[in-house]
């Protein structure tokens, strides 16, 4: 059965722990803490993203932004 860590690293890369099962061999705090440099990346990865997409509005007219943002971020 796996355990709690490498339950909410899966969570957190949102596959089924049994994908995991070879981190198993990892200590709890290792697999937390991969889990938190994951988080923290996923979280950075996002703020960039929207700060492209802003900065990438600013080149389409202001009359239209509102349309192109509704569509870019779905």
């Amino acid at each position: 059965m796996p355990n709690q860590a490498i339950e909410q690293l899966a969570n957190t890369l949102k596959v089924p722990a049994t994908e995991l099962a070879d981190l198993s061999t990892l200590s709890e705090t290792h697999i937390a803490k991969l889990d938190e440099l994951i988080t923290a990346a996923q979280q950075k990865q996002r703020q960039t993203l929207n700060d492209a997409i802003e900065n990438g509005l600013n080149y389409v007219p202001a009359i239209l932004r509102g349309t192109v943002k509704k569509i870019v971020r779905g």
